[in-house]
């Protein structure tokens, strides 16, 4: 019986052998895809299979929606498109063959890899893993005929050029592997390699390998870029959408892995910086978070923030109440006429002495002071939108909570608030004192006016909202504050996109039905002309496009040398 035993474990050991070392063996023959591109790239994908990946997307309800929605619409009118349609219609010259989607289907292998090496030309080369049926299948090889013909290292590809775009179209077949690009140079270059030749390789690039070294082991789709070559073109400033140039200068290269299951997609991104800086330590950024309502449409969590940042926050949500002028202009104002001067009554006033102005006062220093003792460790934003008990406005409540190293005094807050908004609220002092309330076991005070602000303190947070039910909401939370110094997330968002888009897009339409009364919300959307109204039309049929998503989430890593993300996309159940 032990014998087998015994015998049954030794077989299992060996097959378990057999089958690790043909997979070895098969890892040892596939090289790594960047060893397959020159240097010199910009931008580099890769995709384990590259295949499944189009035909997931292709056969999507997503895409679907979005290729039939005013967002897609108005893309395809815009600049951007236009320049890609043309160098698609380029390309296409070159080659000979519509370089359509169906040609994408055909040339779509398994692992996949493809270098933009020049941005405004859009010159790039592309190599694929294809089986050899599938390969003689594509329009590229049964064409190959009306193509010139080269010689790299013994093996053979094919090179056509436009004469009047001058456009080039060159692509290869060798041992499996389709390589198509838009030189002559980067097809050669790739075909070198494919057949061992030693030359320098895009794996080699110092940019390349510091930022790879940095990331996790690849996604179903990798993105690496060289943001020091980037950054300073100006087609990356013109299309650039987070227009956040300045801010992306510090970095020298960045990586990004998307990896899919079936409760979500999971984005890991890595940031290298050009410079380390030093490594911003949190406290309350995981309480702070714990605080927002499970229903909240947004949140967001900033650790170690500079008490100027925390002052504009609270200006820009809470503390510019100015009323705003909505009576229409057309007529230019009356000429003011010009003041008697140079008369003989005024031959005694001295001209020599500057007038007397009046001092402005910083209504925002005490505010101001009062943050910088406290010294703010982390600042959480929520956004709340609450049903419209008329139908029409859907209110969006928000709360600020701040927590400081060294805590809250009350009576100071309420001063410094009161001082801030008297300017734009009260010409003496009526609606900007405060008032104790107490519901449901929680205490906090309220302003006694017209304006709807309410603040509370809680051990060393202090929370001010424009909603009552949600700073209580904030209030009844129990948290525990970090006590030591961590290095965990230094910024954390949650956006509840399943949840706000019916919301979202009733507010929207009736707000772009100002100035066309009489008309419903589908004609608005195309009242603007050719293009649609902007938030109820182009935004809201991007969020119907991507309906699928219930919820994305990002937390963020500053580890000074780098700065780590990690995005997730969560379905609806």
């Amino acid at each position: 019986m032990r014998r087998l035993i015994w015998g049954a474990v030794v077989g299992f050991v060996l097959a378990c052998a057999v089958v690790w070392a043909a997979r070895a063996i098969e890892a040892a023959r596939k090289p790594e895809l960047a060893t397959l591109l020159p240097d010199g790239a910009l931008l580099y994908l890769e995709a384990k299979d590259f295949s499944s990946l189009l035909k997931d997307w292709s056969g999507s309800d997503a895409m679907r929606t979005w290729l039939a929605s005013d967002n897609h619409e108005a893309f395809s009118r815009s600049r951007l498109f236009t320049r890609l349609s043309q160098a698609q219609q380029e390309f296409s010259a070159a080659a000979g063959i519509p370089t359509d989607s169906g040609l994408l289907a055909k040339v779509a292998g398994k692992e996949s890899c493809l270098g933009l090496y020049d941005i405004g030309n859009l010159e790039f080369v592309y190599v694929t893993k294809l089986d050899q049926s599938d390969l003689e299948s594509t329009p590229l090889w049964q064409s190959r005929g009306k193509f010139e013909q080269r010689t790299e290292g013994g093996a053979q590809f094919y090179i056509h050029r436009d004469a009047d775009s001058k456009r080039t179209a060159a692509f290869a077949a060798k041992a499996g592997w389709l390589v198509l690009g838009t030189r002559e140079d980067l097809v050669a270059n790739a075909l070198d390699r494919l057949q061992g030749t030693k030359a320098r390789s895009l794996s080699d690039e110092v940019w390349y390998v510091e930022a790879v070294k940095q990331a996790s082991l690849p996604g179903d789709l990798r993105m690496v870029l060289n943001l020091e070559a980037i950054v300073p073109s100006p087609y990356f400033r013109s299309y650039w959408v987070q227009r956040n140039v300045t801010e992306m200068k510090q970095y020298n290269a960045a990586v990004s892995d998307m990896y899919r299951s079936d409760e979500g997609f999971r984005e890991e991104r890595v940031l290298v910086r050009r410079q380390a800086r030093p490594i911003v330590t949190t406290t309350d950024t995981d309480a702070l978070a714990a605080l927002a309502p499970e229903d909240a449409a947004f949140f967001s969590v900033q650790a170690a923030t500079d008490p100027d940042a925390v002052l504009k926050i609270l200006h820009d949500n809470f503390l510019d109440l100015r009323v705003q002028s909505g009576e229409a202009v057309d007529e230019a104002p009356a000429p003011v006429a010009a003041a008697d001067t140079g008369s003989a009554g005024q031959l005694d006033e001295r001209i020599d002495e500057a007038p007397i102005l009046e001092q402005q006062v910083d209504a925002y220093q005490p505010l101001r002071s009062l943050l910088k003792e406290a010294q703010p460790s982390a600042v959480l934003k929520v956004y709340s939108t609450r049903t419209p008990e008329d139908g029409v406005f859907a209110p969006i409540g928000t709360a600020v909570v701040i927590s400081a190293t060294h805590g809250w005094d009350e009576n100071s807050i309420q001063r410094s608030l009161s001082a801030a908004l008297l300017p734009g609220l009260t010409a003496g002092r009526l609606g900007v004192n405060w008032k104790e309330r107490r519901h449901a076991g929680i205490e906090y005070f309220a302003l006694d006016g017209m304006a709807s602000l309410y603040a509370g303190v809680k051990d060393h947070q202090f929370v001010l909202s424009n909603d009552a039910n949600l700073l209580e909401q904030i209030l009844a939370h129990n948290t525990i504050l970090g006590s030591t110094a961590s290095q965990g997330a230094t910024y954390t968002a949650v956006f509840r996109h399943a949840q706000e888009r019916k919301n979202y897009r009733a507010l929207m339409a009736r707000l772009d039905r100002v100035g066309h009364r009489g008309q419903t919300d589908e004609e608005v959307v195309q009242a603007g002309g050719e293009d649609p109204a902007f938030f109820s039309g182009n935004v809201a049929s991007l969020s119907r496009a991507f309906s699928k998503v219930a919820q994305e989430k990002i937390e963020e890593k500053d580890q000074g040398d780098k700065v780590t993300q990690t995005v997730t996309y969560r379905w609806k159940p």
